[in-house]
């Protein structure tokens, strides 16, 4: 049984524990995505790493155990059930509360009933660390549990690790297209995919690449990987219709391993011939910079009278940091002097090597982006072989990648965090996605049903990239 005394000292002291903390302030703003999808502490706040929640009770008989709750819960009976709860395997490299998932039945208080075993084996132990997950956020739930697109379609799609860039609809072929390439590969090509309702995909263009390595053979800042060893087109990160033409946006490596963003124009079509532009339209910086290394995964949105765009930056170190560039015709782009923009990083952002944009949305003055990010727990080799406890003490998105939403009101010098943050997690319990997520990632909306495409790593079938669709249907 519960003892209450027990818990009330507990719950004393976390008090005690929070009073004493800084408060970080977070606000809430309107988005497609708004609830929690990850929570680790009595806070309730993953901008901190506050006080874990850890197991008082464990009752394997009748599958119930206790945990201290705050009075104001996030998770409330009513949607419990939309939750799992995880444990790590108190060993080192896994333990961050996704190696093993049970289902949640019911939470009344401090009591919490399991149900079915998703991930992993066995039943959470008493003290050991706890973390919930959420299965359906912003009431976004799974199309089906397989990725929507194999990559099995394009015959000469190499390994089977996926990477898209944009989904956009083309009027003149009365079709959805989704643009890819392959990744974790060293030959990378470009292809397209095709659809009338987004859900039933086949390839486009025969089956062949839309752009191919050998058309970059001329191009100076792409065409090749980081060692310069393999021949192999840019990633492509967006596509904008603009003066009735398409801008695909890409990201590559110069012979120097530097990687700037540039982009090739289509005159008619999404799978019309591409003219690759000589030269790129945002480079890395000079030596000591922020960005000196990379600029990449680009997303645009208009803004005013031409257009906006966020971006990834790295320097020598593999840190990076977001910059914004604004342009009136996709072609010269100035960049913000404000850069890099100031984005809080610390709890489940505190990575410095993940921060990767993967949305943009501009209303009026406000600016919405979505931005990738993990919780920093590498502490070198010399710290792990003197401490034994590699990867153990935290909970969450350790090393592993999440997405939070921020908002901007003064033109992008400034980004709030959503206090909720991350607002978008992958599904731990789904075996395509039980890794990671990719910072890829589409919003479309339709009368009936808003469709979100996104990238999550799997294990289940060896380690690569899939492409998975949430829905949300309209009432």
């Amino acid at each position: 049984m519960l003892n209450t005394k027990n818990v009330f000292i507990w719950s004393l002291l976390i008090s005690i524990h929070i009073s004493c903390k800084q408060t970080v302030e977070t606000t809430y703003f309107p988005f497609f995505l708004h609830e929690a999808c990850m929570i680790v502490n009595y806070e309730q706040d993953n901008t901190t790493e506050g006080t874990y929640f850890r197991i008082h009770e464990s009752n394997i008989a009748d599958s119930i155990i206790t945990v201290v709750l705050p009075p104001n819960f996030y998770i409330t009976p009513s949607i419990s059930s939309q939750w799992y709860i995880g444990w790590g395997t108190e060993k080192p490299l896994y333990d961050a509360g996704v190696e093993n998932l049970r289902e949640i039945k019911s939470i009344e208080n401090n009591r919490i009933i399991l149900g079915k075993l998703l991930r992993g084996n066995g039943f959470p132990k008493t003290a050991q660390r706890v973390v919930f997950w959420n299965k359906h956020p912003s009431g976004y739930t799974k199309h089906s549990i397989a990725p929507i697109i194999s990559p099995d379609i394009w015959p000469e799609f190499a390994g089977n690790s996926i990477h898209f860039s944009s989904i956009a609809y083309d009027s003149l072929l009365q079709k959805w297209i989704l643009i890819a390439n392959e990744c974790d590969t060293n030959r990378i090509q470009i292809y397209a995919a095709m659809s009338d309702n987004l859900i039933d995909w086949e390839a486009a263009n025969n089956g062949n690449p839309i752009l191919q390595a050998s058309d970059f053979k001329n191009v100076w800042w792409a065409g090749r990987d980081k060692s310069n060893k393999h021949a192999q087109t840019p990633f492509t990160s967006d596509v904008v219709r603009y003066n009735n033409k398409w801008y695909l946006f890409l990201d590559g490596y110069d012979s120097l391993g530097n990687r700037h963003i540039g982009y090739a124009v289509s005159d008619q079509s999404l799978l019309d011939p591409w003219k690759i532009q000589k030269n790129p339209v945002v480079s890395p910086g000079v030596s000591g910079t922020w960005n000196e290394k990379a600029c990449f995964y680009a997303k645009i949105s208009p803004y005013k009278s031409g257009y906006l765009m966020v971006y990834d930056g790295q320097n020598s170190k593999s840190e990076e940091s977001i910059g914004i560039a604004s342009s009136e015709d996709l072609v010269t782009w100035e960049q913000s002097p404000h850069n890099p923009i100031s984005i809080h990083t610390s709890g489940w952002r505190s990575s410095p090597k993940t921060t990767e944009p993967c949305y943009i949305k501009i209303s009026h003055d406000t600016i919405y982006i979505i931005l990738a990010g993990a919780k920093k727990f590498k502490m070198g080799p010399w710290h792990h072989y003197i401490t034994r406890r590699m990867y153990l003490d935290k909970s969450g998105n350790v090393d592993d990648t999440q997405l939070g939403g921020f908002i901007s009101t003064d033109g992008g010098i400034t980004f709030t965090p959503h206090k909720n943050n991350p607002i978008f997690t992958n599904d731990y319990g789904n075996v395509y996605e039980n890794e990671h997520l990719g910072a890829n990632f589409e919003y479309i909306q339709t009368d009936s049903i808003d469709y979100i495409f996104y990238q999550a790593k799997t294990t289940y079938t060896g380690t690569h990239y899939n492409i998975m669709l949430r829905t949300k249907r309209k009432n």
